[in-house]
């Protein structure tokens, strides 16, 4: 088994008989000599073929060639050797060559360095006696402050520092003297020239207009520029503001405040000056972005404001003395202290009655255009300084700047958070709150005490005459754009108007009252002409009231809106503004509460009249005479024949008529609801009173509809609901049976206004309905 090539687990006696049998094992052995054959055939090959290559190996090759090619072959491996050797000392003294070739570079490019440095040294030291310190500058710029790498350690290098910092004392003496010189020349010209253009005023030199420019001007700013290229941005840029502020102040003739000035020109001068500032800084803005940087022109915004700060402060003052503001607000003042005291008595304040009202709103209109200028003014500046700063965080260059202004400068990097002008305004605030208020209640006084109730008019002169007055100063106040001043003013006009306008009103409608007298007294009046008199001013004095109550709603609704325009850049000022302005509801619906109040007394008293079988309220006390206990036929000539409601309706109609043209639409269509709401009554209390049968109960609910139809022609809002109960009413008196109301009571489609126990009430109206069968009734 072993020469066959198989290896077999040995296995017992009983698992070899129990698995093969005698022809298995016979194939198995076969098997294996087949194969043990097959080895000796390749066996046999290869020996062959040995003997074959042997002969062949000892004819190509002999013994001593073999001998040779071993020493050719040691040979060579040494003279390998011996090249890596030499290749190895070679590659040595490369590398130091190398070496040495970047030192000697490194030596020629620190040589030419120094060469260059000298160079420039020498050509420095020309351009400095030839006083061109732009070159200068620029060329110690490229040695110190551009290229990469420095002659730190070199004499030379000390030496171009050296002349930088001289280049910076000549360049600040220079522009010093430049600066002088160029004012005093500026003040020349102005006092030669009588005009000149804006940027020759400001000293700001352009490519398209350098020949209108003074040198003196151009010499300035453009030994500034040469600052920021010497290390000296900080000093460069706080002297180019401070040369801009002292041209436009010596150069201009707008900031100049001359002494005889006319009052009345104060605005505009404010405006002047205003102007030129803003034009400054508009014209400027551009050469320090690109000399300095972005946000560089919050320096000149600094210098500008602190410039404006004293002139706008000076021609405020001037103002406010030259129109004696002080003294006629305090006059006010203590004329209204001493009218609460004497409760409006006539022997106080006298001296305040010597201001004219026209002097005093020229006046007023002059101290709002001066507040809103200064308001706008500051609020722009101090918004057009915060962009300026946020841009000068924004790049390291600029952050350098921003610390040097905040170690430098008395505002640092900011701007003054209360200015003088800002303490004067708030004082010339008050001052115009006060005279306002006592304008605007003078006015109104006036206004009602011109009063022209002419009959013509549903409305008298004194309400739109007060309503223009309040609307200009609430609008003037709002111009200031100043919230103190415009929440100040409607306190005050609302206060104005729920007091005394509308006790004034309310004062006017009980005299009417008065005049009328009372009903016993109008029905035995046979002056007719006086009575139609005093109620035609009780009714315009009722129009006075609703049209009041319209008014102060659309003054609302304009000043709401007016807020947000003019203040729309500050969120918490509309609201402010929004929430004062709510209190005006308040003030309308007190107005129209007492015009609802004696509508209804003036209703009642139309209906009371007595005059004659077919007035109004002769028809409806003859309601009560109806009777509505029909028999079929009862009912069917009565329909045909009807001519109480007719009658009645011609009645109503009458007293619209007569109402129509007399009253304002709304309080028309009012009175015609309290009409309604009386008629409604009257006929509900008959109601109940009266006794009805099937019949009775169809002619009720047709007279009712009749009646709710007029009214629904002639209100042009719903009055429906007026008359919802009386029909209800007359549709419970239509069933044929008790039951039949649960149909009704338990459905979805209408709202109840009768209660249960008023429900049984009706019913117990009805002739054909027992009182048990109602008794019964579960609702």
């Amino acid at each position: 088994w072993r020469e066959a090539g198989c290896f077999v687990m040995p296995m017992s006696h009983e698992g070899f008989r129990s698995n093969l049998d005698i022809k298995d094992v016979s194939e198995q052995i076969q098997a294996c000599i087949d194969e043990d054959q097959n080895i000796e055939r390749e066996l046999d090959e290869l020996l062959g073929r040995r003997s074959a290559l042997e002969k062949e190996i000892d004819r190509v090759m002999y013994p001593a060639e073999a001998h040779s090619l071993q020493q050719n072959i040691e040979g060579l491996t040494k003279k390998i050797a011996d090249t890596s050797i030499t290749a190895f000392s070679l590659s040595s003294k490369v590398r130091k060559l190398d070496v040495a070739q970047a030192r000697l570079k490194e030596t020629i490019d620190h040589i030419e360095k120094i060469v260059n440095l000298k160079t420039t040294i020498e050509k420095v030291n020309v351009l400095i006696e030839k006083k061109s310190y732009g070159e200068a500058a620029e060329m110690t710029f490229q040695v110190l402050h551009k290229e990469e790498t420095k002659l730190i350690n070199d004499a030379s290098f000390e030496v171009i520092l050296g002349l930088e910092k001289k280049l910076v004392d000549l360049v600040s003496d220079d522009c010093g003297k430049a600066c002088v010189k160029a004012a005093v020349a500026a003040k020349k010209r102005a006092a030669q020239k009588p005009e000149e253009s804006k940027l020759q005023e400001l000293g700001v030199s352009t490519s398209d207009e350098k020949k209108e420019m003074s040198p003196e001007f151009a010499r300035v700013f453009d030994l500034c520029k040469i600052l920021p290229k010497l290390d000296q941005q900080s000093q460069g840029l706080s002297k180019y503001c401070i040369a801009a502020r002292t041209m436009l102040v010596v150069g201009s003739k707008k900031l100049t405040l001359p002494k005889n000035l006319n009052p009345s020109k104060f605005p505009d001068k404010l405006s002047e000056m205003l102007d030129a500032i803003a034009f400054c800084i508009q014209t400027h803005n551009p050469i320090l972005t690109k000399f300095f940087g972005p946000g560089s022109v919050l320096r000149l915004i600094q210098e500008l404001l602190e410039e404006c700060d004293n002139k706008i402060h000076e021609l405020v003052s001037r103002f406010i003395e030259a129109n004696k503001i002080a003294k006629i607000s305090k006059t006010v003042d203590g004329f209204r202290r001493n009218q609460k005291k004497s409760h409006g008595g006539s022997n106080t304040g006298k001296s305040a009655s010597q201001y004219n009202p026209k002097m005093l709103d020229g006046l007023l209109e002059q101290a709002a255009y001066i507040l809103r200028e200064i308001q706008i003014f500051d609020y722009n500046i101090r918004q057009l300084g915060e962009r300026a700063r946020e841009k000068l965080s924004e790049t390291p260059s600029q952050q350098k700047l921003l610390k040097a202004m905040r170690a430098n400068h008395r505002l640092k990097d900011s701007l003054p958070r209360t200015t003088k002008v800002n303490q004067l305004q708030h004082q010339l605030t008050s001052y115009y709150i006060t005279i306002e208020e006592y304008f605007m209640s003078k006015d109104v006084k006036t206004a009602i005490s011109l009063d022209d109730d002419s009959d013509e008019a549903q409305t008298s002169s004194m309400v739109d005459d007060v309503f223009y007055i309040v609307k200009k100063c609430s609008e003037r106040a709002f111009s200031t754009c100043d919230i103190n001043s415009a929440c100040a003013i409607v306190n005050l006009l609302n206060d104005l108007l729920f007091t005394m306008y509308k006790d004034q009103l309310n004062s006017r409608v009980e005299g009417c009252w008065e005049n009328i007298g009372n009903l016993s007294t109008l029905i035995f009046n046979q002056d007719q002409k006086a009575q139609n008199k005093a109620e035609d001013a009780l009714i315009q004095d009722f129009n006075n009231l609703q049209v009041s109550a319209k008014h102060i709603l659309t003054l609302k609704s304009y000043l709401e809106e007016h807020a947000k325009e003019v203040f729309r850049h500050i969120p918490t000022a509309v609201k402010m503004a929004l929430s004062c302005l709510e209190a005006l509801n308040d003030s309308s619906e007190s107005f129209m509460r007492i015009v609802h109040k004696n509508l209804n007394k003036f209703v009642d008293m139309e209906v009371e009249k007595v005059n004659g079988p077919q007035a109004l309220g002769s028809l409806l006390e003859r309601f009560s005479q109806q009777s509505y206990e029909l028999r079929e036929s009862e009912y069917t000539t009565q329909h045909a024949n009807d001519v109480y409601v007719p009658k009645l309706i011609h009645a109503l109609s009458k007293q619209h008529q007569a109402l129509e043209s007399r009253l304002t639409d709304a309080n028309l269509d009012l009175v015609l609801h309290a009409l309604a709401n009386h008629v409604v009554k009257r006929i509900e209390s008959c109601v109940l009173r009266k006794r009805f049968t099937f019949w009775g109960g169809l002619k009720l609910d047709k007279d009712i509809r009749k009646i709710s139809s007029f009214f629904n022609g002639v209100c042009t809002k719903p009055i429906r609901g007026k008359f919802l109960r009386v029909m209800q009413i007359a549709s419970l008196l239509q069933v044929d049976k008790v039951g039949e109301i649960l149909d009704y009571w338990t459905s979805d489609s209408q709202v109840w206004r009768l209660s249960p126990r008023e429900v049984k009430q009706i019913l117990s109206l009805r002739l054909e309905f027992s009182r048990e069968e109602i008794a019964k009734l579960k609702l």
